[in-house]
């Protein structure tokens, strides 16, 4: 049984009266849909099209087919490959199966996977058929702990010691047959049916109980502030594991009857192309992602105007930057807030004023609290800066296998976000950044995130990253590593006249200046990973 211990029935009862939480997963919504809309269209990923019928028939074969393989009730099985078609509608096979799946990042190396299976008792694990999946395939292996792992691959070639998951979907099931191996396998209310990891590319990985019912909470509200519906058409251009991708593709879509459209790699050309294609409604970014878009020479050959949305997740959009997409596309930017280990916190939406939409992350989600304290967890007055703590209905389970970590995490009754932010008198959370990323010079505190948003109004400048780096004098300098735009060259000296001239404070001009051709990622790929860049900058 997949209880999540932090769940008390009190709180469950509290949050399912007040009809906020509801005991329906994901894969209960697919097969609402293929009774309600069959003949829809329900999932894209290239020249792979499914109605939502075609898809709950493919999942049921895989729920099937994990079942015969000898997957029990509760048995973790890794996930680990890109987007596609397949691989969203084994993660519902999975769920119809009683089966627990861990979500991997696809960027996630062979030396994270032995860790990760070191830790979890893996069942099996289904990875791409190419060389990258060759590669982690060989540390799941490894670092098996039962004796019974089985290895699966998606894909048309095949990885060594694996079984190919098409052939759960080319096999002819009868309906006898279906019926009898999923009899009695459902998860019960509140359980958690994926695991997902916390720890990015350094460090032991942590791993949180990924409740659907959270999830699905959220899902509701973004609903309702982006005003999604049957018609809508949304573009994934992350990994389907990733926060704001995996709410409102996988949580929020089935719920509104919307149709997912699947990338499984970024390029601008290709996502301008699947919008045009499509006739997208919304569209699913990063930051990163969003800068490439305004890079791209082509963006004004391609027919976008079915786009009314993008949401940006991940890490803050600067101001200019959304309003720069905002004219290019023609759309509403919207931008939310969250972590891994909490579910998300809050949103704008489609109806939220330009300014909020532009620079904030709106309002906290529906049931949510959030409290605003000092560094001694004294609760700070309405519109103070200080350190975000949280607790409601969107909130995901604790840590897998460490009741510690989970007690340690929430012996207030609200979670530490790790960042600093402050509520208006308007109900809006503002966010200042992540607080063990400020940056002490001479016993001054600088924020990067308000020296990014000044440095990416440069023109020449693409993205930027702002971090502290040891020194003797001052304790730590401020350092800039840029991503220049096309053909653009700038010195520290243009870099320091241009903030000058903003207005910026001069403690808090960079006194470093590193260019790079591209930023290094988080697994998920959603944000820049600064501690590569930190490291990185140590050894020059």
């Amino acid at each position: 049984m997949a209880r999540v211990a932090r769940f008390s029935d009190q709180l469950v009862s509290s949050y399912e009266v007040a009809g906020l939480w509801t005991r329906e997963y994901p894969v209960d919504y697919w097969e609402a849909n293929a009774r309600k809309y069959p003949h829809r269209n329900a999932l894209v990923f290239g020249s792979d099209r499914f109605t939502w019928l075609q898809a709950v028939e493919a999942v049921h074969k895989l729920a099937a087919g994990l079942v015969k393989s000898g997957f029990r009730k509760d048995d973790i099985i890794a996930l680990h490959a890109p987007n596609s078609a397949t691989l969203l509608l084994l993660r519902l096979a999975a769920e119809k199966a009683g089966v627990i799946s861990l979500l991997v990042p696809p960027a996630f190396s062979r030396l994270e996977v032995e860790r990760i299976s070191q830790q979890l008792s893996l069942a099996g694990a289904v990875v791409c058929a190419d060389d990258r999946g060759r590669d982690v395939a060989s540390g799941y292996v490894s670092g098996a702990r039962q004796p019974s792992f089985a290895l699966f691959s998606i894909g048309n070639s095949k990885v060594e010691g694996s079984h190919p998951v098409a052939a759960w979907l080319e096999r002819e099931w009868s309906a006898g047959e279906i019926e009898e191996a999923l009899h009695g396998r459902s998860f019960g209310p509140y359980e958690y049916s994926a695991i997902i990891t916390t720890s990015g590319t350094t460090g032991a990985p942590r791993f949180v109980e990924h409740t659907a019912c959270a999830r699905s909470c959220s899902g509701r509200v973004y609903i309702e502030r982006l005003k999604l519906g049957p018609d809508d058409v949304i573009v994934g251009t992350t990994s389907i594991f990733a926060g704001n991708c995996d709410l409102l593709l996988y949580h929020a879509a089935p719920q509104a009857g919307a149709r997912a459209v699947l990338m499984d790699h970024f390029d601008p050309g290709t996502a301008c192309r699947i919008i045009e294609a499509e006739r997208a409604t919304v569209a699913i970014f990063v930051p990163t992602l969003l800068h490439r878009l305004l890079e791209y020479k082509g963006l004004g050959d391609h027919d976008l105007s079915s786009l009314r949305m993008v949401t940006s997740f991940g890490a803050i959009l600067v101001p200019e930057k959304a309003a720069e997409v905002e004219r290019a596309l023609g759309v509403k930017v919207i931008q939310g807030y969250g972590a891994s280990d909490y579910g998300a916190l809050a949103s704008t939406g489609i109806e939220d004023p330009e300014h909020v939409r532009r620079t904030g992350v709106g309002r906290p989600l529906t049931g949510t609290e959030v409290r605003i304290c000092d560094e001694s967890g004294v609760e700070l007055p309405t519109g103070a800066f200080g350190r975000i703590h949280a607790r409601g209905p969107h909130c995901v389970g604790g840590f897998v296998g460490d009741a510690l970590a989970t007690e340690q995490a929430w012996h207030s009754g609200f979670y530490p976000m790790g960042d600093v932010g402050r509520i208006d008198d308007d109900g809006y959370l503002w966010l200042a950044g992540r607080a063990r990323e400020l940056v002490i010079r001479g016993g001054q505190n600088i924020v990067p995130a308000e020296v990014e948003d000044v440095i990416l109004t440069h023109p020449d400048v693409a993205e930027a990253a702002v971090l502290g780096t040891p020194d003797a004098e001052m304790g730590e300098r401020v350092c800039v590593v840029i991503v220049p735009r096309s053909g653009a060259q700038l010195t520290l000296e243009a870099l320091t006249d241009f903030l000058k001239h903003r207005g910026l404070a001069r403690f808090k001009h960079p006194e470093q200046l590193l260019s790079v051709s591209s930023m290094p990622l988080n697994p998920a790929a959603t944000k820049i990973d600064k501690q590569a860049l930190r490291e990185q900058l140590l050894r020059r």
